[in-house]
């Protein structure tokens, strides 16, 4: 986008993303656009005109993995005349500006959790769903997750998209819209401190990977390296999460620790274009229809290009 960011003074943890919506066009509205563009309008649906409440009690990546689902179908809803109600944890997810982004007002709304009423429905991926655990590969469990989610709305049997891997095409005008400093990256680097205790992280011995990483392929970080103002950051460029997603549908490779902003990460155009994803994760985590190795915080950094073929 090659462009000033807006100054914006903000008190934040480091590892958390600092918030600012792109420039240049009404983002939003073509969006919506191209949401209703993605999915048919012969898709049948066994129940209309309802109000449905979710909560989610969790960190960033649990609401992420919940809210970027409904906003992909915000279209159905909105035809139907089902409207939901959002609700989350406000002492986990202090600013709810990254989950906004995910939000279509004209079907949703955003609430904190104290607000939440007693017949709201829990979304949280650590529930087991007909059969499988969050320690199922990620890829089979989130159909089965999204599946109860389509339940609870009265969308089941609707043949609505389950898949993880959802077709987000407004991600694409996003990405256009970007620096070309993170365009067609050889590596996007997903270097968040984890919040949940799914990676015991060595920042020092991370960044070194990265710094290493920079001077031979072109690459982008999601938090700042210490010591070093010359690798692209999203969040020193003030980027959202759904940013870093449309940066993915165009990277080569993917190198995360298992955080929040890997999530936005879970598209279709991510998976056909990334040659490989490597996540740093302590606790099984597994895929099944993309390239992938889960690697644990033993692993030498410095063997992490035997990865990169």
């Amino acid at each position: 986008m090659a462009r000033k960011p807006k100054t914006r003074v903000r008190k934040r943890r480091q590892n958390r993303h600092r918030t600012k919506r792109l420039r240049g066009g009404n983002v939003h509205a073509n969006v919506k656009k191209a949401q209703e563009n993605n999915h048919s309008k012969n898709t049948t649906i066994v129940k209309t005109g309802n109000e449905v409440s979710f909560i989610c009690k969790h960190h960033l990546g649990d609401n992420l993995f919940n809210l970027k689902f409904l906003f992909n179908i915000c279209p159905i809803l909105k035809e139907k005349g089902i409207k939901i109600k959002y609700y989350y944890d406000s002492i986990y997810n202090k600013s709810p500006d990254e989950l906004k982004r995910y939000v279509n007002p004209e079907v949703m709304t955003l609430e904190p959790g104290h607000n939440a009423p007693n017949n709201a429905t829990q979304l949280w991926m650590g529930d087991t769903v007909d059969g499988s655990a969050r320690y199922s590969p990620v890829d089979i469990y989130f159909p089965k997750f999204y599946t109860m989610m389509l339940e609870k709305m009265g969308l089941k049997d609707s043949g609505i998209d389950t898949s993880l891997y959802q077709k987000e095409p407004y991600l694409e005008e996003i990405y256009q819209k970007l620096d070309p400093k993170f365009k067609d990256l050889d590596i996007l680097i997903i270097n968040a401190e984890p919040q949940s205790g799914q990676f015991v992280y060595h920042k020092l011995l991370f960044e070194k990977m990265c710094k290493n990483l920079a001077t031979k392929y072109k690459v982008a970080t999601s938090s700042p390296i210490d010591g070093d103002d010359t690798i692209p950051c999203t969040f020193k460029d003030n980027l959202f999460l759904q940013d870093i997603g449309a940066i993915s549908t165009h990277a080569k490779y993917i190198i995360a620790v298992n955080s929040g902003p890997l999530v936005p990460c879970y598209t279709h155009a991510t998976k056909e274009h990334v040659k490989k994803w490597i996540i740093f994760v302590d606790e099984p985590f597994e895929h099944t229809q993309v390239n992938s190795i889960a690697l644990k915080n033993t692993y030498d950094f410095r063997h992490i290009e035997e990865h990169l073929t």
